[in-house]
């Protein structure tokens, strides 16, 4: 069902997400790679009253990640970067 980069169609994918996303706090933070350097990095928190989908939801929306469904099932537009 994968044509490739830059070859489109023939699929037309309908529908959108449902439900709310959810207000979420920021902290920085530095991972540390297999090498030893340092990364900087962000860690997430919606609090203990969002659910898990509802932190999905907002990282997503974000990142500028759209996704939907149609009778064939769900489906994710990402951005080439």
């Amino acid at each position: 069902m994968t044509n490739g980069p830059g070859k489109h169609g023939p699929y037309h994918r309908t529908g959108e997400p449902g439900g709310p996303g959810c207000a979420v706090g920021s902290q920085p933070i530095t991972l540390k790679a297999q090498d030893g350097s340092a990364i900087p990095a962000y860690l997430l928190d919606a609090g203990a009253a969002a659910s898990e989908l509802e932190l999905l939801r907002t990282v997503a929306s974000g990142m500028g990640i759209r996704w939907g469904h149609d009778d064939l099932g769900w489906a994710v537009v990402l951005r080439e970067t």
